[in-house]
């Protein structure tokens, strides 16, 4: 059980696992001016995004002269100005002042420039890795666009209109293997168990694609028969309960009914703790009403897989258990579990 608790286990994860994803940050709501910026971290290091003439940029938020942090927060500017010594630095991360740089022997500006990291947008959604040699981000996420397509979700046609935010206590592998099954649903799940048929395997299939799991359900028939009984509208281009998974913190939902993507990221703080965002992208269309009860029906799921998850890992702390089992309607969970072993094995080779 020392995979959920030990600190060691969770720093070989950020070199093996997170620093060589893609990571989404957030939305391009706050980058849409030129000198908008916003400071994140990505696993341990610092980072600024902005938006300059040309596009979205990712920085490593640290000045190459002392190592400060050059910006704070978010807002907009015409430049980055590290508060250290004012070293400062167009959008791009060129540097282009350094008090008194005439008196410094043999200084060339364009020698010292924010390290530039990887970053490309789908939809609104931003997403940046730490890895200068990742894939691009269509290779990863390519499969899980085409399979929305098929189900009539376009992301470039939906707008962001929520975020919920949950700090959960437990460690983020429990929280993707929650995800990762739907054995659970039936007794924890009650409102969206009477939704949708998931009390059996035949109700959820699922399928495993290496680093990308996907499974679906439909809605129960008599909320095609008698819609005004759903605990949200159901009807819509969208006809199905289609949920991904792409390695290693990255997870869609959409619903039957109108336009709607809901993503699902969560990153580890520590061990014990994890930090987790619904992010709610629908059909501009949608009404608030229709949008309010959507995504109340779907938070309603979350905070109940956040006590599943919160007791889960009071269970493995103490490491009084040896061991679990793991039943068929769990492959997906198999799956997972062999991707974080194999890239915790490769630290020791």
């Amino acid at each position: 059980m020392s995979w959920y608790t030990d600190p060691e286990i969770l720093e070989i994860e950020r070199r093996e696992i997170f620093a060589k994803t893609w990571q989404y940050l957030g939305t391009t709501e706050s980058l849409t001016r030129t000198g908008d910026y916003l400071t994140v971290t990505v696993g341990d290091v610092p980072v600024v995004v902005t938006r300059s003439a040309e596009g979205i940029n990712a920085l490593v938020n640290v000045c190459r002269h002392r190592f400060h942090e050059v910006a704070q927060g978010s807002g907009n500017a015409r430049r980055l100005a590290c508060p250290y010594h004012a070293w400062s630095y167009d959008l791009e991360g060129n540097l282009c002042n350094a008090p008194r740089e005439t008196r410094f022997e043999n200084f060339d500006k364009s020698q010292f420039p924010l390290v530039k990291l990887p970053v490309a947008v789908w939809g609104q959604m931003v997403f940046v890795c730490l890895d200068q040699d990742v894939a691009p981000l269509q290779d990863w996420i390519g499969r899980l666009q085409d399979v929305l397509i098929d189900v009539g979700v376009d992301v470039t046609k939906l707008v962001h209109r929520k975020r919920t935010e949950m700090t959960i206590k437990g460690n983020w592998k429990v929280v993707a293997e929650n995800f990762l099954e739907c054995y659970h649903c039936a007794p924890a799940h009650p409102s969206y168990t009477k939704a949708f048929d998931v009390a059996t395997s035949e109700g959820y299939p699922f399928e495993v694609n290496q680093d990308w799991m996907t499974a679906r359900t439909l809605p129960r028939d008599v909320f095609k028969q008698e819609p005004d009984k759903a605990p949200y509208n159901m009807v819509g281009p969208v006809e199905v309960n289609q949920n991904d998974y792409l390695w290693p913190n990255f997870a869609t939902w959409t619903f039957p009914g109108e336009g709607n993507l809901l993503v699902y990221s969560f990153t580890p703080v520590s061990p014990g703790e994890t930090v987790a965002h619904f992010d709610y992208f629908l059909d501009p269309a949608m009404t608030d009403d229709a949008a309010e009860k959507l995504t109340e029906f779907v938070d309603e799921v979350g905070w109940e897989d956040v006590r599943l998850i919160e007791s889960v890992q009071r269970g493995v702390v103490g490491n009084a258990v040896p061991t679990g089992v793991l039943v068929p309607d769990e492959g997906q969970v198999v799956a997972f579990q062999k991707l974080v072993r194999d890239a915790v094995a490769r630290a020791g080779r």
